[in-house]
């Protein structure tokens, strides 16, 4: 007994200077970027309930010299996405719904583009004109004007995979027309207070105490969206709150979570590695991803559903260095293991 004692304290005492270890490697490598002015915003690493690394670097505030803290609120940009998925996936849980409907039995849309299903705006095979590379402003009387006046798809539904944001700014209509509730308290009442996210909300145009954009320069690059594909503005803690609830499977179940987290197939049989709102990694399909990115912010979201490693950046002076810095912190995290 006495042996088996030692054994077992031997092992721990391994496994907390790896974890040791791996906190210090990780704090360094955040910290050449942060000291290089690479990374202006914030950052957290955490395995499940367990954070390794968190913090937060430079200004929210160029103007009034106002430094960005964990609870600093800014836009998320397409990691809206993830939560538009989760909103469709609980009413089709709810039976209010099923993600193979077709869009025009919910929504007003042209004639084209009404047998198109809900699976595809979530997938990005829709075919379905993209409003923001045509450059339309995030307003809803202009984009239905924009689908109005094109009418017509691009490619057959599920023949091409094409990322567009009009796809998930008509899921955000779906989810108000077949609920009967706005988008943001939908989200809030079904999303956010039942795991305690207090800071995450629909843009509404308001003037808020939030994070700035800006570019290299220091001049300021600020935009927001107000729809469904880009719209939440969060904080690096709700958004650690949002990566274990999902873990947990707290809001959908776990077909539901499979589904999000399936690669798409296309008509020819071709594999994407696109789910419903995330990018699955092609080397290890359980970590999934996603990006966003608007004017001078930038947005990081990964999930790690098998180890329970989640990774998020917030940034308001987004800058190509950022992918560096994340890639770096991936390499950490794995290549340890």
């Amino acid at each position: 007994m006495k042996k088996i004692t030692i054994i077992t304290f031997m092992v721990l005492s391994i496994m907390n200077a790896s974890s040791q270890i791996l906190n210090e490697n990780l704090a360094s490598i955040v910290e050449k970027y942060s000291s290089d002015s690479l990374l202006n915003g914030s950052i957290l690493i955490a395995k499940k309930d367990k954070i390794l690394f968190q913090g937060s670097f430079g200004l929210k505030n160029f103007e009034r010299k106002e430094m960005n803290s964990l609870s600093t609120l800014i836009p998320i940009a397409s990691l809206t996405k993830q939560f538009t998925s989760v909103a469709i996936l609980k009413l089709h849980e709810d039976k209010k719904l099923t993600i193979d409907d077709k869009i025009g039995d919910y929504i007003d849309v042209p004639e084209s583009m009404e047998d198109i299903s809900i699976r595809n705006l979530m997938n990005h095979t829709s075919g379905i004109p993209d409003y923001w590379q045509n450059d339309i402003y995030n307003q809803k009387d202009s984009i239905y004007k924009f689908l109005n006046q094109k009418d017509t798809l691009k490619f057959a539904p599920n023949s091409k995979h094409q990322y567009c944001n009009t796809g998930y700014f008509l899921l955000g209509e779906m989810i108000e027309s077949v609920s009967g509730k706005s988008y943001g308290n939908f989200l809030n009442k079904n999303l956010f207070k039942p795991i305690g996210m207090k800071n995450t909300f629909v843009n509404k145009g308001t003037n808020i105490d939030r994070a700035i954009g800006y570019d290299e320069n220091w001049n300021r690059n600020d935009y927001l969206m107000t729809t469904a594909d880009g719209g939440l503005i969060s904080t690096i803690e709700d958004l650690y709150l949002w990566d274990k609830a999902l873990f947990k499977h707290k809001l959908i179940n776990v077909e539901s979570q499979e589904l999000m987290f399936m690669p798409t197939k296309l008509n020819n049989g071709k594999i994407v590695n696109y789910g419903f709102g995330w990018d699955i990694n092609e080397n290890n399909s359980k970590i999934t991803s996603h990006t966003g990115s608007l004017a001078s912010f930038g947005a990081y979201n990964q999930i790690d559903s098998e180890t329970g490693y989640f990774l998020i950046l917030l940034s308001n002076q987004i800058r190509p260095e950022l992918m560096d810095l994340i890639n770096e912190i991936n390499k950490e995290l794995y290549e340890t293991e």
